[in-house]
């Protein structure tokens, strides 16, 4: 894929600050929204990608999340202490702990779900549905990019 066209000028602020705008007063928001269920907006999340991806270990969520593995590992006792997760060997190699929500890991998945699912609709309502899907699909097209590759390196 080109880059031609990133070489060019900026008419205005850079794709990059445009996306922080809308990125930090949605966390703010959905730390709000989740404090009811007692997770900050990066804790739902981890709980929401066990939820639809259950047995992932602390290394592939940290890889997933941009995190060093002792975070994510301090991120996961947390949530473990609280009930809402556990962590179990692997069968096959017993340095690997397996990630899997509990009952009440699940309940604030599905209740936390219907709030934030509220949010995205009241935060991207001056778009249309074709909007919606045509800025879902590019963002998934740069979260790919993003993982499959380290930024700056040549």
């Amino acid at each position: 894929m080109s880059t031609e066209h990133l070489a060019e000028p900026f008419n205005g602020p850079s794709t990059t600050y445009l996306v922080s705008q809308v990125h930090h007063p949605l966390r703010n928001f959905s730390d709000a929204i989740l404090k009811p269920y007692g997770v900050t907006g990066i804790q739902f999340t981890v709980l929401s990608v066990v939820a639809h991806r259950e047995g992932l270990s602390s290394a592939d969520l940290s890889r997933r999340f941009y995190v060093t593995p002792q975070s994510m590992g301090q991120l996961l006792a947390t949530l473990e202490e609280r009930g809402l997760l556990e962590r179990k060997e692997d069968s096959n190699n017993r340095r690997i702990l397996r990630i899997t929500l509990t009952s009440a890991g699940r309940e604030v998945v599905e209740a936390g779900t219907r709030d934030m699912a509220k949010l995205e609709e009241d935060a991207f309502s001056s778009l249309s549905p074709k909007e919606i899907k045509t800025l879902r699909s590019l963002l998934r097209t740069v979260v790919d990019d993003l993982r499959s590759r380290r930024i700056g390196s040549a």
